[in-house]
């Protein structure tokens, strides 16, 4: 049976509120679940509306990665099960005042979950995508990379929270209305608490030779590659599997502190989490 060995980075982007992505993993005897959850960003006025020390989006996305640990333990992934979970969930948003807020504020995430078949020399892999999360695979070996391109080290530079992330307006009017229509199910393939939107994954079946190696990750990490072109996709994976999970990340935040990524008004950078695995 093939060997797993992981690991994990995630990063926030505010000094006092916690990061609204999850990454996570479990290890069964003869295959794993890996997970990349990233909550969306608030278009509420202030941080904190239903927790006293999390935003709903963090809060969802804890709640999720909790979930899919406990209910996938012993049993495959299923899109039924995940359903009955989110049933769980709403049922407790509810509870904790969650009827309070406007149906456009309820929590909405992008997810990315890997089923992995650990038992045969070839693995085969179930991903289910829900929004824009992403899983990249590699198989074979990297070229060799430049290390002396390391950007340097930097220290931690957190923004400053904006309320409705910075959002004024029509843009502010059409993306609350794009959340209300997520919730009952309609236009997204994110995951909500809307127990059907646990169906909504694109579901691709694959079967990977070892050794290879497999990232997950939220989209403030594929920023390097698919908003910032800073490297392909793949280059990216070279990077991660000589050089680790840190070094990717390192390359983000480094060209994020140094060039104008967007309108200040907005919110110019994101989390940033991923989760490495090297089947060997």
């Amino acid at each position: 049976m093939m060997q797993a060995t992981v690991s994990q980075v995630s990063q926030g982007i505010y000094e006092y509120i916690p990061t609204e992505d999850v990454v996570g993993y479990l290890l069964r005897e003869r295959s794993m679940l890996a997970w990349a959850i990233d909550g969306a960003s608030s278009l509420t006025a202030a941080p904190f509306m239903t927790y006293e020390d999390i935003t709903d989006a963090g809060w969802f996305a804890r709640r999720l990665g909790q979930l899919l640990e406990k209910q996938f333990q012993d049993v495959p992934f299923s899109k039924a099960q995940l359903h009955h979970g989110l049933q769980i969930l709403r049922a407790e948003y509810r509870h904790d005042g969650g009827d309070a807020q406007p149906i456009w504020a309820w929590p909405v995430a992008a997810a990315t979950v890997v089923e992995i078949d650990r038992t045969t020399e070839q693995a085969h892999i179930s991903i289910y995508r829900y929004a824009d999360c992403f899983v990249e695979v590699f198989q074979g070996t990297p070229p060799s990379v430049n290390h002396s391109a390391r950007p340097a080290q930097l220290p931690s530079i957190y923004d400053v929270w904006k309320p409705y992330s910075g959002f004024q307006g029509h843009k502010l009017v059409d993306l609350r209305q794009r959340r209300m229509q997520q919730q009952k199910g309609e236009c997204s393939t994110a995951l909500t608490l809307n127990p059907a939107s646990a169906m909504n994954a694109v579901e691709e079946q694959r079967g990977i030779a070892t050794p290879a190696h497999i990232v997950l990750g939220s989209d403030g990490l594929s920023r390097v590659w698919d908003t910032y072109q800073l490297m392909t996709n793949e280059q990216a994976m070279d990077l991660i599997v000589q050089q680790g999970l840190p070094s990717l990340l390192q390359v983000l935040r480094y060209f994020e502190a140094i060039a104008l990524t967007g309108s200040a008004d907005l919110k110019r950078r994101d989390d940033a989490s991923g989760i490495h695995i090297f089947l060997a």
